[in-house]
């Protein structure tokens, strides 16, 4: 959930040759095919589609016609059909890096995990510069594979040995792996050469374990201060500065610099609390008629985590992936993925619809979860799914998949919210984050939803306390692994040294032994008193 430097449409091509891509075709095509490449690359789908259509009328079957056509179906999410120009073209160009590469995403986004994967490798076979090496590094990451991202970001260091973005790839890979003092370190590289990078200071801040010398940490004032940055690395060093501050004891500055980074977020993010709240009300009242599910044992086999960011949520999956029955999948995207394709289908949205559905159509969104989800219990019966924000959906998801069970966290609110204000998030997430009014109303809203889902599914739907937990890990892992219906497992208490990738802001923490001593607000005093009467106040 937290800030990642992964943006796999950041480079145009993979291919450093591209009119070679051309031979064969009349000068018109070519013409027409170039003006598809550079309305692509100006992000005008509306210009790429046109002239790939009119370039297929002439050479419908050309590989390069194919190649770009897949690209316009993909940027449109129409993924069925840019799979098949795809088949197309690689049945007569199967070496096709850019080909290989776009196969793999438009595999994954259709649960064909075995091709996306067959697709990325292939393609990492024939990467030949800093340019495909990183933009495969990305797509392995965004996929899951975190360890041959890891080495594809090597591959791109051992190019080009001074290429800032690879260093910083490869110290997130290392992250995820859990490797922290050799991302730590990667990111200290960086920042030797350049003092400066909002991008290397964050990252070694957001690991949440790493703690800055008094030279560095006069570095790092220097360098947020330095003017003329634009917002989304200001937004970075800032918040850096800010967690560096209250690692060092010096809660006033951390307080006032967590409010200049959030102040920048905020500016770069909409979020309309009442606009959210109505549509919790709504929510609420779809679902408080009985809804007549799918089959009672469908969902058997997943476990979805909810609640706020920072509340726990990453602390639980790691302990149930500990059990030797259960793959951790992290946050997967396919319970918003399905309802919002049915309300497309439906041509209203969700949740207006849901007075409508038939047993029978949430059997068929439940089947649609699964298989979009498959991939993560190959090796495991069953999976978690830890996307916080589910906790909306979760009567969708009672209904879809009536054996499944849903465990949400609840932390004490002020150290939830506080967490939350003191973490950039991706800029199409966690939108309510950037100041007290909105991250409080967000609470009341998920803590009101979420006693309701418990009062309807209490069976199914487990409040689960971060503190009870912390204060007594061994009733409560028992607890939550009854609820589960799971035998006690020794390892779930070991749970720390559980080996899997973790991409959440919690990655290093969860591969620490418990802590009982988390609580960082008591120290701020006053100055968190806005925000405490914000939480005390009637959601």
């Amino acid at each position: 959930m937290t800030y990642r430097n992964a943006d796999r449409n950041k480079h145009s091509s993979l291919d450093s040759r591209p009119d070679s891509r051309l031979r064969g075709l009349s000068p018109v095509v070519r013409g027409q095919l170039r003006d598809a490449a550079n309305a692509l690359a100006a992000g005008d789908i509306n210009a790429a589609e046109l002239a790939v259509f009119a370039a297929r009328i002439s050479a419908p079957d050309h590989p390069e016609a194919l190649r770009l056509a897949a690209a316009v179906l993909l940027r449109q999410q129409r993924m069925a059909e840019a799979a098949e120009c795809l088949r197309k073209g690689l049945a007569q160009l199967p070496d096709d890096i850019e080909m290989l590469f776009n196969q793999a995403i438009a595999s994954n986004e259709l649960a064909d995990h075995d091709t996306a994967l067959t697709s990325l490798r292939r393609a990492a076979s024939f990467a030949a510069d800093v340019n495909a090496w990183m933009k495969l590094s990305q797509e392995f990451d965004r996929q899951g594979y975190q360890e041959e991202a890891l080495a594809c970001a090597n591959k791109a260091l051992q190019k080009s040995p001074s290429d800032v973005s690879a260093a910083l790839q490869r110290g997130r890979c290392l992250h995820a792996l859990g490797d922290t003092a050799e991302a730590s370190a990667q990111f200290r590289a960086v920042l030797a050469r350049d003092p400066d990078s909002a991008a290397a200071w964050f990252s070694l801040l957001d690991q949440k374990i790493a703690r800055l010398d008094p030279t560095e940490l006069e570095a790092l004032v220097s360098a947020e201060a330095r003017p003329g940055r634009c917002a989304d690395d200001q937004a970075l060093v800032s918040f850096a500065l800010g967690k560096a501050f209250e690692d060092a004891g010096r809660r006033e500055d951390a307080f006032q610099t967590f409010a200049r980074a959030n102040q920048v977020a905020r500016g770069q993010r909409n979020w309309d609390s009442r606009q959210f709240s109505a549509q919790v009300d709504a929510v609420q009242s779809s679902f408080a008629e009985k809804i007549t599910p799918a089959a009672a044992s469908q969902g058997n086999e997943v476990i979805f985590v909810v609640g706020l960011p920072r509340s726990g949520t990453t602390l639980i999956e790691q302990v149930l992936a500990a059990h030797p029955q259960v793959e951790g999948a992290s946050e997967l995207p396919y319970l918003y993925r399905v309802i919002g394709d049915e309300s497309a289908r439906r041509k209203r949205p969700f949740p207006e619809w849901v007075a409508d559905a038939q047993p029978d159509d949430w059997q068929r969104l439940g089947a649609r979860y699964l298989h979009l989800s498959a991939r993560w219990r190959t090796a495991k019966p069953i999976a978690t799914d830890k996307l916080p924000g589910n906790w909306l959906l979760a009567g969708a998801a009672m209904a879809m998949l009536p054996g499944a069970r849903i465990v949400a966290l609840h932390r004490d609110p002020i150290e939830t919210c506080w967490s939350c204000y003191k973490q950039l998030f991706g800029k199409d997430m966690v939108g309510f984050a950037y100041d007290f009014p909105s991250i409080a109303a967000y609470w009341h809203d998920y803590s009101r939803l979420a006693q309701f889902w418990a009062q309807q599914h209490a069976q199914k739907f487990r409040i689960q306390s971060y503190e009870e937990f912390v204060a007594d890990p061994i009733g409560q892992t028992h607890a939550l692994l009854d609820f589960c219906g799971l035998a006690f497992d020794p390892a779930c208490l070991r749970f720390h040294e559980t080996s899997r990738s973790v991409r959440t802001a919690s990655a290093a923490q969860v591969r620490q032994p418990l802590r009982k001593d988390t609580a960082r607000t008591a120290a701020y005093g006053s100055l968190l008193d806005p925000l405490r009467s914000l939480l005390a106040a009637k959601g």
